[in-house]
This record gives C-alpha cells, structure tokens and sequence, in this order.
C-alpha cells in the first residue's frame, strides 16, 4: 500500500544543566486520500502501538489525528547496562560526540536526519565492545539550524538526540580530549527520548472494507505526522476498462466493483427517434448535443440496454465480464453507504442536503433523462437529478431503476422502458 509521510518536530532548547525533560503524550495526525488526491471522509481508524489501541475518525477531508498518544518515553527506560549521552558539545561546529554504554558487545547504528525526517548523512554502523565507547558525527556543509541522531543499539532499542549545529560555536577536537564523564554532562538539557514505534493503522468502512498501513514511521517527537496515506480505490486487477474507444475507471465500494463513469457507446440518433433492434447500439445525447454524451454518458432505453435480452444481469451493452446491475445490487450499493445519495454524487452535484460528496467514489453526475410528456418527447432535469437502468424487468412495459435527485434519498422506482437514462456496469 502507497503511502507519503514527513516528520514535524518541535524542538526544544532549554538551558538546564542535568535533568532530562520526558513527554508525557503525543501526537500523531495524518490525511486518508484516494489515487486522485480527494480527501476519504468518515472512515473509522485504528492505531496500533502495543499494547495499547487508539480510536479516530477520518473528517470531511480525510484528515485524522489521534491525541494523548502515551507510548512516548524517556531515555531512562533504556534496560540496565544502556545509556546514550546527550552530545558533546552541543551546540556544535561541525563536529560533535554521543556517549554510548554497553552491557556486552553489540552493533550501533546512526541515522542523522533533518527536521523534515530526510537523512542528511551516510548511515554509520559499528560494533562496539561492552562498556564505555563513543561515536562522532560531523555535518560539516550543512545548513545551521536542529538535526536528530536516531541510535540503534543491538537491533533493538532506539533513542533519539537532537543536535544543534551552529557555526562559530564549539568544536571538537580532532585529538579527542573529551571524557565519557563530559559526554554525560547536558550543557542544554536538550530532550532524548526512546523511539515509539507504531505498529499499524487500520481504517475500516462499509465502503472500502478493511485497509492497513505497515512500515510506518517511528514517533521521535511529541509530533507525527503520517501525510498523506493513500487507499487506491481502483477494483484489485482492474483499475480501468478499455472498452469501444474509451477508457473507463473502476471504483472497488464494498465487495462490488463498478466503472465509476456512464457508459458512452454507440452511435447517437435524435431524440424522436427510437432505437430499435438493428445489431447497432444507439443512443441518446442531451439536447440531441453530441459533447454532452462526452461529458455525462449516453442516454439508453431499457431494451436497447439490456440488448433485447430480459435476462437479470445480462451484459446488455456493458464489456465483457460486467453486466447490467440488479436491482439488489443496487440495493447493496444503496446500503453500503447508508442510503445516502450524496455518497453516490461526485463532489458539487446537487445543492443544499442533497450537494454530493463522493465519498463512495461512484462519482455520479446528474445527467437528466429522455422521457415522454404527454404526446411530446423531450429532455430535461440536468443537474437536477439522474437515473440508472437495472436488469431487474417488472412488466412489459416498464423496468427498475436507480434514482439520485436533488435531495440525499436515494429511489428505486419501477420506470417506463422507453425513458432514456444512464447506464452504470457492474463487474460480473
């Protein structure tokens, strides 16, 4: 699973002389998107930090934040035999030392980073024999300001120093003439804490099931951030169909896979005509506006459709491997997100209660409807709301059909067949 994340840290200098200062909870924040960048609201969200679990729900644009995170801890829980030292001297010009204690031999490792987690120097690891040893770090030609030394020891325990470099300000001796008992001295008292490692994060909905992110970073500060975590929302296999000269996006809401555009097949006749069963797919454009099939999706009586099968999901018209929904699967999609149209609608479809916030992906447009008026044939209601034909036949004359309005309910009326509508695939 695709994610990007970058570290903000506050940074601490106090001028104390012994005492190092322990958090007592953190923080850690993030943003759920889509492959497209749109934030996923409402999902329900799981931190894992053993043994403790921490609750959060993503908001309308797909930011979370989980608080009182207390799993951040000082390096006094380092087990007995281990300590790392502040550095010395701190601040630094260029070059400075760290302390490290050892209760038998083992391997250290350091990673130095900036403030926004980027490593600035070559990873360096040694073994070191039990007891006192040291390991200097020199970020000559770098930039002034606060870096962090994150110390491995023996694959197990993290701690992490934060370095301050300023030119002008003290420098180490090549010749080495520090003692490990000034190593252990804090000239600033600057804050060392044990790295908090976070298991995993679980965010779960009716609409994309169950995802989890590993791999991910550790909490070095009171501060996380996670960025942007990205849950692709494409069906597994198949995230786009090319099919008659177009290509159409998948959507995976639930357990159901669907094209996340209208169908737009077919060659385009006048709206006072009717398609007939003639081996040529035939549609209808709004307004008899060939862009307007572009942009909403072609307008299909039922049998034409349905390909003059009365079949419940026939492919009809759709690629081959989908078909013509239910009208249960459509009553499955209506569930998996509460019945609620504006998860249905794309982002600004509709207005008011009923303005679409697309946080199913289906991303529907309200592209109107050929219908009969008295002894007229006319378009209308685009942007007020659409329909999508079923497979589900009633009698003769009339079939089921999904309705998205103006509103947020979401209809399932039984609709004459020689209405024109919109045409949403199913997987098969």
């Amino acid at each position: 699973m695709k994610f990007n994340f970058y570290l903000f840290v506050t940074v601490f200098v106090l001028f104390f002389t012994s005492k190092h200062f322990s958090q007592s909870s953190g923080t850690v924040s993030g943003k759920l998107v889509d492959q497209n960048g749109n934030g996923l609201s409402g999902l329900q969200l799981k931190l894992y930090i053993s043994p403790k679990t921490y609750d959060a729900t993503s908001s309308n644009d797909g930011s979370f934040t989980f608080n009182n995170i207390t799993d951040v801890r000082n390096d006094d829980e380092l087990p007995t035999g281990y300590s790392v030292s502040n550095n010395y001297p701190n601040p630094f010009n260029p070059k400075t030392r760290i302390g490290i204690t050892l209760p038998n031999g083992g391997s250290v490792r350091v990673d130095v980073y900036n403030l926004l987690g980027q490593r600035v120097r070559d990873e360096i690891e040694r073994y070191f024999n039990a007891g006192d040893n040291y390991i200097d770090l020199e970020l000559n030609g770098l930039p002034n300001g606060s870096y962090l030394a994150r110390i491995t020891l023996d694959e197990k325990y993290e701690v992490t120093k934060k370095l301050m470099l300023l030119y002008g300000s003290q420098h180490l001796s090549s010749s080495g003439g520090v003692s490990f008992s000034q190593l252990n001295k804090t000239t600033f008292g600057i804050q060392a804490t044990l790295a908090t490692n976070l298991d995993s994060l679980v965010a779960t909905s009716s609409i994309i099931g169950r995802k989890t992110f590993k791999n991910l970073p550790s909490m070095i500060s009171s501060l996380l951030s996670l960025g942007n975590l990205t849950i692709d929302r494409f069906c597994t296999g198949t995230p786009s169909v090319s099919y008659e000269g177009k290509t159409y996006n998948t959507v995976q809401i639930g357990s159901q896979c669907w094209l996340r555009e209208n169908l737009d097949v077919g060659i385009m006749i006048q709206m006072n005509q009717s398609a007939i069963n003639n081996g040529t797919i035939e549609k209808y454009c709004y307004n008899d506006d060939p862009n307007n099939c572009n942009t909403y999706g072609g307008l299909y009586l039922w049998n034409e459709a349905m390909q003059y099968a009365n079949a419940e999901k026939a492919q009809g018209i759709c690629p081959t491997g989908w078909h013509i929904p239910s009208r249960a699967e459509f009553q499955t999609l209506a569930a998996s997100v509460s019945s609620n149209s504006n998860a249905l609608k794309a982002t600004g479809q509709g207005s008011g209660n009923g303005v679409g916030t697309n946080t199913s992906g289906f991303s529907a447009l309200l592209t109107g409807y050929r219908y009969r008026s008295y002894s007229s044939i006319v378009f209308g209601a685009l942007t007020y709301l659409t329909y999508f034909w079923s497979s589900t036949e009633n009698t003769t004359g009339d079939a089921c059909n999904m309705g998205l309005g103006f509103g947020s309910d979401i209809t399932s009326y039984y609709y004459v067949k020689e209405n024109g509508v919109s045409v949403r695939c199913i997987k098969d």
